[in-house]
C-alpha cells in the first residue's frame, strides 16, 4: 500500500475509515485520511494482536487489494457498521511499518493516540460455543457484588444452570483470559490509557467497568468467604486456574488506579516481562506510555539502538530523573553476557516470579541510604561509578532449597542454626531491641506484613512488632509433610505470600558482624554488603580479581570499531578496584539508615564504588 509521508514535526496520524456493510458477505473496504492529534479528531482505537502474519486475507483500500492478517480481518468484519463509516486507528494499517523513521515517530505518539481516542475497542478474537457464557458470567459478576463463587452459598453465580464448580463453565472463563490479547506487551498501555474501553469477543461486549467490577467481586469473595480450593487448581485443559485468570485484569486495573502521581516505567517493564513481543526492544518501549511524574517520557523510542543499549539508556535516565537506584532491584537472574552486572536484562528473558512484583512495590518502605540522592557516572560502556559505604562481609549462606515447602523436616532447623537461634532465640539481635527470633521472623517476611483491610489487601512495616503468632502458624504449616487443609485459611495464605515475596530467588546469609538476611541466590562467602547513595535497600557486591578485570578489559578491546575508545575504557577498568553487583537484599537491622549511625569516622563517608 502506498503511503503519503507524515510530517514528523507535528502530531499527524492516519485514520482508517471503515466502510459500512449492510451484509456480512460484503467486502471489507476502507479509505484513509491524515489528521492532526492537536485538533482532537473523533475516532476509535483498536487494541488487538496481529496474529500469524503468514495467514492473510484481503482488505480493499480505495479500490486496491491489501493483505492483512486473518485476525485483523476478523476484527474489522465484526466492527463494521451497517449504515455508516467507522473511523478507526489500527497500528498495522495506519503506520507505514516499512518506514523505520515513521514507525519510531508513531510509537512515540502511542500514548496520545490511545489516550485521545473517544473509545478503545479490545478485540479478543473469534468466539466459540462457550465464549458467550464466559462473557455473561463477567457481566453478572460485575453487576451483582452479592453473588458468591461457592455454589453452596446463596446467592451464587451461575450461567445456563452451570456454576464455577463446573469444569465446563470455569474452562470457558479460563479460555477467555488465556486469549492472545492478554499475553501481548502493547495491549497493556492500550488498556490503561483508554478513556473509555470495551471488550469484544465475536459479537459479545463487556465494558471495562463491568470487567473490573467482576474482577473486584471475584477477589473480594475469594479472600473472605469463597476460598474453595477448586479456584486455585489448574483446569485440566489449561495451565491456568480461575485465580490466575482473574489476576490478569486485576494487574491492569491496579496500575490504572495507582499511576496518577508517579508510576515507575521500570516496575511496568518487570511486571509484564512475560508478555510477548515481536521486537525485544518493545518490552521497554511498550511500557513508556505508562510512566507518570518523574517517569513520564523517560526515553524516546529508538530502534537503531541494540536491546542492551535500550536497557542501559532506561536505567541511567531513571537515576537522572529520580535520584534513586531503583533499577538495581531489577537484577534478576539472566544469561546475557553482553550486559554488565549492573544493567537489568529487561529486553531479554530472566528468572521472573510474580511475587517479585510485590517485592518491588515494597521498596517504598525502606530507606537504607537515608534518602540520599544517587551519585552515578557512566565511565564508559560497561562501567558505572557510584558512591556508597561497604558495611559488612558475607560469612555463610544457606542452601537455596531451605524454604521450599514439603522439604525435609530439618530445613527449618537448619535455618535456625544459621540464624543462631539454637541457644539464644531470646537474646538481642545486633544493635537492635529485637530478639533474635523476632529478627528472624521479620527477615523471613522481608520486614513487611500483608493483611486484608476494607475491600482489599494492605501492607505495613513490621518494625517494632514483637507479635510472633504468624511465625507460629508459618512454622506449623511448613513443618507438615503435606500442606494440612486444617492449617490453611486466608491468613495463612497472606503469611505464605509474605514469606514467598521476601525469599523467592534468594538465599539466607549471615555476616561477619552478626547480621543476617536474604540475598540473591548467587551470593557466597566473601561477598560484601554495601549501602549506596540513592538505594532504598542494601546490595550485595563481589570484588573482582585482577584476572577478572583483565579479562573484562580485553573484552572492551574486542568491542566495535572504535578502538581508541575501547583502549581508554580498558585502561580505566584496570586502574580501578571494581565490583560485580549481584542484586539487592534484605538485611535486618540496616534497612532504615542505621549504617550511618553504626559506622564512625571515615568508615561512614561515601566512597567511589565502580560496578562492571
Amino acid at each position: 500500500m502506498a503511503y503519503t509521508p507524515l510530517d514528523t514535526d507535528q502530531n499527524f496520524i492516519r485514520l482508517m475509515h471503515l466502510s459500512p456493510a449492510p451484509s456480512d458477505d460484503d467486502a471489507i473496504r476502507c479509505r484513509f485520511t491524515v489528521v492532526l492529534l492537536d485538533d482532537k479528531p473523533h475516532y476509535e482505537a483498536l487494541s488487538y494482536v496481529w496474529g500469524d502474519i503468514n495467514d492473510s486475507r484481503s482488505l480493499e483500500v480505495e479500490g486496491r487489494s491489501v493483505p492483512i492478517t486473518a485476525n485483523l480481518h476478523s476484527a474489522l468484519r465484526h466492527l463494521q457498521l451497517q449504515d455508516q463509516e467507522r473511523a478507526l486507528w489500527v497500528d498495522a494499517l495506519c503506520i507505514n511499518q516499512s518506514d523505520l523513521r515513521e514507525r519510531t515517530y508513531q510509537v512515540s505518539l502511542m500514548s496520545y493516540i490511545y489516550g485521545q481516542a473517544f473509545q478503545v475497542v479490545v478485540w479478543l478474537g473469534e468466539g466459540w460455543h462457550g465464549s458467550d457464557m464466559a462473557m455473561e458470567l463477567l457481566r453478572r459478576l460485575g453487576e451483582d457484588e452479592t453473588l458468591h463463587l461457592d455454589p453452596s452459598l446463596n446467592p451464587s453465580i451461575s450461567v445456563n444452570g452451570l456454576d464455577l464448580d463446573s469444569m465446563e463453565l470455569s474452562g470457558h472463563v479460563i479460555r477467555l483470559f488465556d486469549l492472545p490479547w492478554w499475553k501481548r506487551t502493547w495491549t497493556v498501555q492500550e488498556f490503561i490509557l483508554a478513556r473509555k474501553l470495551v471488550f469484544q469477543c465475536s459479537r459479545s461486549l463487556v465494558t471495562r467497568e463491568t470487567m473490573c467490577m467482576a474482577k473486584e467481586n471475584f477477589w473480594s469473595h475469594k479472600d473472605r468467604c469463597c476460598a474453595q480450593n477448586v479456584l486455585d487448581y489448574p483446569h485440566p485443559e489449561s495451565e491456568l486456574s480461575l485465580t490466575e485468570s482473574f489476576t490478569r485484569p486485576a494487574r491492569l486495573d491496579f496500575i490504572s488506579k495507582t499511576r496518577d502521581n508517579s508510576y515507575s516505567v521500570l516496575g511496568g517493564i518487570a511486571t509484564f516481562c512475560k508478555r510477548e513481543v515481536t521486537d525485544p526492544r518493545d518490552r521497554v518501549y511498550g511500557m513508556l506510555g505508562l510512566g507518570t511524574g518523574e517517569y513520564a517520557n523517560l526515553v524516546e523510542p529508538d530502534y537503531t539502538l541494540s536491546p542492551e543499549q535500550v536497557c542501559e539508556a532506561v536505567a541511567i535516565k531513571s537515576v537522572e530523573r529520580t535520584g534513586k537506584l531503583e533499577f538495581l532491584s531489577h537484577l534478576f537472574e539472566h544469561q546475557n553476557p553482553k550486559l554488565p552486572s549492573f544493567i537489568p536484562n529487561w529486553t531479554g528473558s530472566f528468572a521472573w516470579d510474580e511475587v517479585y512484583e510485590n517485592r518491588l512495590a515494597n521498596l517504598k518502605w525502606f530507606s537504607a541510604s537515608l534518602d540520599m540522592p544517587a551519585e552515578v557516572k557512566l565511565i564508559s560502556h560497561g562501567m558505572l561509578a557510584t558512591r556508597g559505604v561497604i558495611f559488612d562481609a558475607v560469612t555463610a549462606t544457606g542452601d537455596t532449597s531451605l524454604l521450599e515447602y514439603n522439604e525435609e523436616p530439618g530445613s527449618l532447623k537448619e535455618l535456625h542454626r544459621l540464624a543462631g537461634l539454637d541457644n539464644s532465640s531470646e537474646g538481642l539481635y545486633c544493635q537492635t531491641s529485637d530478639s533474635r527470633l523476632v529478627a528472624f521472623w521479620h527477615t523471613l517476611c522481608g520486614g513487611i506484613e500483608t493483611s486484608l483491610k476494607d475491600s482489599g489487601r494492605s501492607s505495613r512495616r513490621l518494625k517494632g512488632s514483637t507479635d510472633l503468632s504468624r511465625y507460629s502458624r508459618w512454622a506449623a504449616f511448613t513443618a507438615s509433610p503435606y500442606p494440612n487443609p486444617v492449617l490453611w485459611d486466608n491468613e495463612t495464605n497472606h503469611i505464605i505470600l509474605d514469606t514467598e515475596t521476601a525469599t523467592n530467588g534468594r538465599r539466607f546469609f549471615t555476616t561477619e558482624k552478626g547480621y543476617f538476611g536474604f540475598a540473591p541466590q548467587k551470593c557466597e562467602e566473601g561477598d560484601l554488603v554495601v549501602v549506596l547513595a540513592g538505594g532504598s535497600v542494601p546490595y550485595i557486591i563481589r570484588p573482582l580479581s585482577r584476572a577478572s578485570q583483565l579479562r573484562k578489559a580485553f573484552g572492551f578491546l574486542m568491542q566495535g570499531a572504535d578502538f581508541p575508545r575501547a583502549i581508554r575504557a580498558a585502561i580505566k577498568l584496570c586502574s580501578r578496584r571494581c565490583y560485580a553487583i549481584l542484586g539487592d537484599s534484605y538485611v535486618h537491622g540496616i534497612m532504615d539508615g542505621e549504617v550511618f549511625e553504626l559506622l564512625g569516622g571515615t568508615e561512614r563517608e561515601l566512597k567511589e564504588i565502580v560496578l562492571v
